[in-house]
């Protein structure tokens, strides 16, 4: 079984700011053991490759299952209505593969700390 995740960012103008989210998975390809798996990025809009474009790809890879990871905070109205909609779109086009929606990142006590260590270093001694 092919199989991939596509970890999938909101997208900006600033080619510096979708680098982040390339050097992410970039982490999150080192750190993963699944190595059957491949794991891409793409973005709603702004930057490519964009969403559609790399479902497409990955479609067209043949692969079976593609799981599609929000890297957002919340579940705003990309995560609640408009990426949903788009892997309905595609699973109604390609129904032999399986399309599915992950959690965004929301609240977990690992970001928690996260944001911790950064007022920690920005707050005078």
């Amino acid at each position: 079984m092919k199989e991939s995740v596509v970890l999938l960012g909101h997208g900006s103008r600033r080619s510096d700011a979708n680098d982040i989210l390339r050097n992410m998975t970039d982490i999150i390809k080192s750190k993963v053991s699944f190595e059957d798996i491949k794991i891409e990025c793409a973005y709603l809009e702004f930057a490519e490759p964009n969403i559609n474009d790399m479902l497409e790809k990955l479609a067209e890879e043949n692969f079976d299952s593609i799981y599609v990871i929000p890297y957002f905070l919340y579940s705003g109205n990309h995560v609640s209505r408009d990426i949903p909609e788009i892997l309905r779109k595609y699973g109604e086009k390609y129904p032999y593969i399986n399309f599915k929606l992950g959690d965004y990142l929301g609240v977990d006590e690992r970001i928690a700390d996260l944001v911790a260590e950064k007022i920690a270093a920005v707050k005078p001694l």
